[in-house]
């Protein structure tokens, strides 16, 4: 098995677990989400071009890209996940179309959409997997699409609480946050430009909240890219 296959199989059952309980399943997006997708509206609906969401989970930023009027998909490697994610769309009468893929591996012919999340996906994996996933979206953006991806920042309370598996890589060892075992990668910010260097255009900025009386920092990159 190699190291992308060996990822989905653990992320599956990670989240599988987590989705099948309420409080993993957010009922609204992220508002840098919103922010992002609303600049990107400035087309004629009536066309409604075509949105990927990368690691559905349980269908909040779906949901939105169809509120919004793009042509709307989805991967995730969860089966819970996109299964709570079709209840959702199905009890507001929205359509999408679903399917079980990985980050590294999408089922889409090259340049098919527009614009693309990938929303707390690609940290979930080390270098080499995330450097893959990045490659998929790549190829899977037309000419000129844009994407938002938010993944972790080393200025993370969980960076470094873990087994040292590579740059800024580690399996956690901590079970505060459900993510005892996982694998992930934290970014610095020297090495966004290098990892989304085939895209033509790069951005990012830094989030950071608290919580635990302030004990607990979770820091995050919002990176947009265009092809």
């Amino acid at each position: 098995m190699n190291a992308a296959a060996a990822n989905d199989l653990a992320a599956r059952e990670h989240w599988n677990r987590l989705h099948s309980q309420r409080r993993f399943r957010p009922e609204y997006p992220n508002e840098n989400v919103v922010r992002f997708l609303m600049n990107q509206c400035a087309f004629d609906a009536r066309q409604r071009p075509r949105a990927l969401d990368i690691g559905v989970g349980g269908g909040r930023h779906t949901k939105l890209l169809c509120e919004i009027g793009f042509e709307t998909y989805g991967v995730d490697v969860s089966d819970e996940g996109l299964r709570h994610c079709r209840a959702r769309l199905h009890s507001l009468d929205l359509r999408a179309e679903l399917q079980s893929a990985s980050m590294s591996s999408l089922p889409f012919a090259d340049g098919s959409f527009a614009v693309a999340l990938a929303i707390g996906v690609y940290c979930y994996a080390d270098s080499a997997v995330m450097a893959g996933a990045v490659a998929e979206l790549h190829r899977v953006l037309r000419q000129e699409g844009a994407a938002m991806i938010l993944v972790r920042s080393v200025n993370d309370y969980r960076f470094g609480k873990g087994d040292v598996l590579g740059r800024n890589t580690f399996r956690l060892t901590i079970e505060d946050t459900n993510e005892l075992g996982t694998v992930q990668r934290f970014l610095d910010a020297a090495e966004i430009p290098e990892i989304f260097s085939a895209f033509a255009e790069v951005h990012f900025e830094s989030t950071e909240t608290t919580s635990h009386d302030r004990q607990r920092v979770h820091a995050d990159w919002l990176i947009t890219v265009r092809k």
